[in-house]
Parts: structure tokens; C-alpha cells; sequence
């Protein structure tokens, strides 16, 4: 394979920078939960997910796609994308008239080089909503959850909705913000579960659960 000088002076920049990648651990109520901070590495975070996703996707499912986990903010996504997108390791492409993007030969060959970096378990978790999140994009849903502070705890909201209506929606409060982000993160990760299971609970189906 042929490689430019730019392709080249690109991916020495990223080996030169390898050292700078960190694995930022913030403990929360005795649990640790794993942030991506740095932005070199955010970016081969977005690069390994478009690479492995292997399709063109629109600005706001690529958004969904990278931060649904909580490992990196949306701020720092816009950020480091758009810097993907002037580096050229992200390209713009066009199909059926909509503006989507894809990772770029340049990009993939400096994914290649460093993806090995990231934490085994963040690539495949990632990498497993991702595939679900897109799965239920298919068939016309799109699933939200969000943790948002509300007087002296979080409010919960999730919710699945379809082309035509909303198939759940549902608010709920805690007192510990622990707690709602690990059930935030379960509905991100078994939304259509959760929906099939509040349908049984309610229809009577699980009854069992109720006994005593």
C-alpha cells in the first residue's frame, strides 16, 4: 500500500503522541467509572467506532453513537470531530442527497496504527450499542436518556420513539446520582428489554413478581 507523505507525517504525529493517552477514572460513590478526556484519544475513540460500524452516518447518529455510553461528552465530540473532519481522517460524502460522513482511508490507517490503545472493554461496550443503537435506528426508533439534577437528587427521563408516536416514555427520581447514571446506562445498553418488560408488568404477564 502506497502511503503520501501527508498520510505519513499524519501517522507519526499519532505514534509520536501515543504516550499521551490516558485511562481517566473518576470515582463516584465508591464506583469507578471510565471518562475519555484527552483528545487525541477521544478521536481514535470516533475513528474506531466509524471503522467498525463500516457505514456512512449522519452528524447527529455519529453524536448518539459516541457519547450514548457517557465515556465522552458531546462538547469534546463536536471538538475532536470537527478537527477529524480537517485532517481529512473524517470525510464528508453524499448520498441520496443527504450529507452523511465516513472514515477516511487516512483515517483508518491511523486507527489501525493506535486503536490497540484504548481500553478492550470501552471498544467493545461501545462498539455493542453502537450495533443496537443503529439496529433500532432501522426499524424507525430512536431511543433517549437523559439524568438531569432536580432539586435535592436526578430526575430520569427515557423514552423510544418510532416515526409516528412515542412507544415509551417514563420519568422517574432518585436521591443518587450513581444510581441513575447505572440506570441510564442500562436503558442505553436494553431499551427494547425494558420496553418488552414494562409491557409484560403492566398486560400481568410477570405476576409473579408481585406475590409476596
Amino acid at each position: 500500500m502506497q502511503i503520501s507523505i501527508f498520510q505519513l507525517l499524519l501517522l507519526l504525529k499519532f505514534k509520536n503522541f501515543c504516550y499521551i493517552i490516558t485511562k481517566t477514572t473518576v470515582l463516584k460513590g465508591g464506583k469507578a467509572t471510565l471518562e475519555l478526556t484527552d483528545k487525541f484519544e477521544i478521536k481514535v475513540f470516533i475513528l474506531y467506532l466509524l471503522k467498525n460500524i463500516g457505514e456512512p452516518l449522519d452528524i447527529t447518529t455519529i453524536g448518539e453513537v459516541v457519547v450514548q455510553d457517557a465515556f465522552v461528552n458531546y462538547f469534546d465530540f463536536s471538538i475532536c470531530f470537527s478537527d477529524l473532519l480537517e485532517s481529512r481522517q473524517v470525510e464528508e460524502v453524499t448520498v441520496d442527497g443527504e450529507k452523511l460522513y465516513a472514515i477516511s482511508s487516512i483515517g483508518v490507517l491511523m486507527v489501525g496504527e493506535v486503536q490497540s490503545a484504548l481500553y478492550a472493554g470501552v471498544k467493545d461496550k461501545a462498539l455493542r450499542s453502537a450495533q443496537r443503537l443503529l439496529a433500532l435506528k432501522r426499524h424507525g426508533n430512536r431511543i433517549s436518556c437523559t439524568v438531569e439534577p432536580c432539586g435535592k437528587g436526578f430526575m430520569l427521563k427515557a423514552s423510544i420513539v418510532d416515526k409516528e408516536k412515542t412507544l415509551l416514555s417514563l420519568e422517574t427520581f432518585v436521591t443518587d446520582e450513581d444510581y441513575a447514571h447505572l440506570m441510564q446506562s442500562n436503558f442505553n445498553e436494553r431499551a427494547e428489554v425494558i420496553y418488552k418488560g414494562s409491557l409484560a408488568l403492566l398486560s400481568g404477564d410477570v405476576n409473579f413478581i408481585f406475590d409476596e
